[in-house]
């Protein structure tokens, strides 16, 4: 729904299920599918959200849908047409009669009104009778199927806070920046162990992900922790990235470095991108032997305060990273606000949203470049209760 410009909460979700389930089973099978999209398909005006759709299938960015294009979006889709099936389909919507579908042509389908008095027979029997319904109703199952590709991000906040905060300070950020990610912000393993930094300023309660000496060379109960996140990964995601402020980007490098030694998240498809606000390294030589052993290469950006007293730390863990992007800003040892909502735009505001969003549109276009997308092997179920297992040897005996 969220690729058709809404954003509907639970209950409207359920609503939309009863409007359309005719069988009053509680779930949607496919010709009821068919007529939901029918339905949300015609509230779809936003020129950028059809812009979007019409990428899914032009896969060579030629701004043309040909019938190899087609055919193969619809092959993905578990739609095994036949040739003349899918010319037929490109004939109805090529108005222009050169045998693809332009940008045009393509609104033109997905914005006619229709009715669906037979929607059960699309895609299910050989007849073209109905065509150009079976073209629109086919972009719209794909936009609902990138819905579902929409990458993952697992948002790890820092020291005695909590997720919500973080997702409060992430929210603030210019909407290009992440409105196409799925962000997930959940609470660290334990409780505050001491006074908030925030406190007065966000409620309780607070959390932290382990504890640690003041030189951050020994930890405590970063073993629990990392076997937590490890079976919450599985069990939630897959994530395609990860971002983290301060402890919570320390531990994400942690994660991806290990991650790419073979130590842990074996049974997790490859993280591929990292945003760290204030991070820093592990400060004990076994782990560090580990987890920073060769460059990390995915994708990274990097936020470093001039006046955060971890500015020097968050420059080390960046040198971590193959080809890091680094954005530097005025403020200490906080998220910085980026874009519309600050209260004071600055240069640096406009130069580092452009920044954000043309690295993450970057990442964006990498995940979709791949034809399949990465899944996990969901058929054994004793390979998400192995999670956390996985983790069992002492960390820093690793």
């Amino acid at each position: 729904m969220r690729s058709l410009g809404q954003n509907p909460t639970e209950a409207e979700l359920q609503d939309m299920i009863n409007e359309v389930d005719a069988d009053g089973n509680g779930t949607i099978d496919f010709p009821e599918f068919l007529n939901l999209m029918a339905r949300k398909m015609k509230d779809t005006d936003s020129e950028e959200e059809l812009k979007e759709a019409f990428r899914v299938f032009d896969k060579d960015q030629n701004g043309f849908i040909s019938a190899a294009e087609l055919r193969h979006v619809m092959t993905n889709l578990g739609e095994k047409l036949t040739d003349e099936e899918v010319d037929e389909m490109i004939r109805e919507a090529d108005v222009d009669g050169d045998g693809q579908i332009n940008y045009e042509e393509f609104v033109k389908v997905m914005m006619a009104k229709y009715q669906l008095p037979h929607a059960h027979q699309v895609f299910l029997r050989p007849e073209v009778s109905c065509v150009c319904l079976n073209l629109r109703c086919a972009f719209g199952r794909v936009e609902l199927m990138e819905q579902d590709k929409r990458a993952k991000v697992l948002c790890l906040h820092g020291f005695r806070t909590s997720g919500s905060f973080l997702k409060k300070q992430i929210s603030k950020w210019h909407p290009s920046i992440f409105q196409q990610f799925e962000m997930v912000f959940p609470d660290g393993l334990f409780p505050a162990g001491g006074k908030s930094e925030i406190e007065g300023i966000f409620p309780p309660p607070y959390f932290e992900w382990f504890q640690f000496n003041k030189e951050f060379t020994e930890y405590t109960n970063l073993d629990e922790c990392i076997s937590y996140l490890c079976d919450y990964m599985v069990k939630n995601g897959p994530f395609d990235g990860l971002l983290g402020f301060s402890q919570g980007a320390t531990l994400s490098a942690l994660l991806i470095g290990y991650q790419a030694q073979g130590k842990l998240l074996s049974n997790h498809p490859p993280i591929k991108f990292m945003v760290s606000i204030s991070g820093s390294k592990f400060r004990d030589p076994i782990i560090c032997d580990v987890a920073y052993k060769d460059p990390i290469k995915v994708k990274s950006v990097h936020f470093i305060g001039e006046k955060d007293w971890l500015k020097v730390p968050s420059e080390e863990l960046a040198s971590a990273f193959d080809e890091p992007l680094i954005i530097r800003h005025p403020q200490g040892h906080t998220v910085p606000r980026l874009g519309s909502h600050s209260s004071q735009i600055s240069l640096f505001d406009d130069v580092s949203v452009k920044q954000l969003s043309e690295w993450s549109s970057h990442v964006l276009e990498d995940l979709k470049s791949a034809d399949v997308p990465e899944a996990l092997d969901s058929g054994k179920p004793s390979d998400k209760e192995a999670a956390g297992a996985e983790f069992t040897e002492n960390l820093v005996k690793a």
